[in-house]
C-alpha cells in the first residue's frame, strides 16, 4: 500500500453494501473494489437521485510487481453529499462492449443522508 492510496480513504466513511449506510450532509463516503481492465471487464455505477450526492472523484491503484500483465487494480470512487435525502449507488461489473452486457458481479449501497 502507499501513501497516496491511504490518504485517498481519509475522512470518509467506508459504505457498506446491501445495508442502509446513514451518512451526516456535508460527509464523505468512499466505495472500494478491485476491478482487472485487461479482461474487459470494469465497475460501472448510477445513483438513483444525483442530486442528492456526486462523485467528487475516482483514483486508480496498481499493486502489482512490474512487468505483471492483467494484474488487478484497487479502485477508490469517493462520494460528497449534496443535500438530504435518500439514493442508491449501483456498481456493476461488467464488459461495456458485449452486447448483452451480463454482469459479472454488482453491488448496492443505499445512503440516508441526514
Amino acid at each position: 500500500m502507499t501513501f497516496e492510496y491511504e490518504v485517498s480513504k481519509l475522512d470518509a466513511i467506508a459504505l457498506s453494501y446491501n445495508s442502509i449506510n446513514l451518512i451526516h450532509n456535508n460527509n464523505q463516503m468512499i466505495i472500494e473494489l478491485t476491478e482487472s481492465p485487461s479482461t474487459g471487464y470494469c465497475w460501472y455505477y448510477t445513483i438513483s437521485d444525483p442530486s442528492i450526492l456526486t462523485l467528487e472523484n475516482k483514483k486508480k491503484f496498481d499493486f502489482n510487481k512490474s512487468n505483471i500483465i492483467g494484474g488487478s487494480l484497487q479502485i477508490i470512487w469517493r462520494f460528497k453529499c449534496l443535500k438530504c435525502g435518500e439514493c442508491k449507488i449501483h456498481f456493476a461489473y461488467y464488459n461495456s462492449w458485449k452486447s448483452d452486457s451480463r454482469f459479472l458481479d454488482e453491488y448496492s449501497y443505499i445512503v440516508k443522508i441526514e
